[in-house]
């Protein structure tokens, strides 16, 4: 029941994460929450076999649960630094959390991991529906420009003329072009085909990566 428990839960979030494009989506976090019931269960269970076998044996079945909240923070530092791009922080931390319902699942807190899944699905969806910062996407664009001296401010002006906001951006010449690095921001998902199609055959770009 923990384990099942722990699936529909992990699932339910990876919907709403998978709808929104993010980084980690079902499958992340299934895998998560099972893995998280299955250590729980094993460390609730797995050492009935031993105990009291002789009076030095002394066992904390916590401690397995301890380093799976420890262990997913490298999962989570895989999903936030992308390309020396920090992003994903909110689908990191929801990572986090379904791994602490995984544990109440196994733990068989059923009531506990049901209500915490509810309670991350409404944070997830209305504050993202609520505050304009939460309804955008982020994406770090690498360009090569001619050496022109308009070439950066035409590139930026294509930016904004279509809705993209320019968080920052870098420039640095080498070989006789600029090399240049924009991080955007845009009201809806960014479509990288989108962007390169926008600079296709631009007399002024070289090469568009995002």
């Amino acid at each position: 029941m923990g384990l099942v428990t722990a699936v529909i839960c992990g699932a339910a979030i990876g919907v709403e994460r998978t709808l929104r494009q993010k980084e980690a989506g079902i499958r992340t976090h299934i895998i998560v929450a099972l893995g998280s019931a299955l250590i729980m269960i094993v460390s609730k269970y797995g050492f009935f076999d031993i105990i009291g076998l002789a009076d030095h044996v002394n066992l904390d079945g916590a401690r397995l649960a301890a380093q799976v909240v420890t262990g997913i923070s490298f999962l989570g530092a895989g999903i936030i630094v992308y390309k020396g791009t920090v992003k994903g922080l909110t689908t990191a931390a929801g990572v986090w959390t379904t791994a602490g319902i995984g544990l109440a699942a196994g733990a068989g807190m059923y009531g506990i991991a049901v209500y915490a899944t509810l309670i991350l699905l409404i944070v997830q969806i209305v504050i993202h529906k609520l505050l304009p910062v939460e309804n955008t996407s982020t994406a770090s664009v690498t360009m090569k420009l001619i050496d022109d001296a308009e070439a950066v401010e035409i590139v930026t002006n294509i930016f904004k003329e279509n809705g993209y906001t320019i968080l920052s951006n870098s420039v640095e010449r080498r070989n006789e072009k600029y090399a240049c690095l924009f991080t955007i921001r845009a009201k809806s998902h960014i479509n990288p085909d989108e962007i390169t199609n926008l600079f296709s055959g631009n007399e002024y770009v070289i090469s568009v990566s995002v």
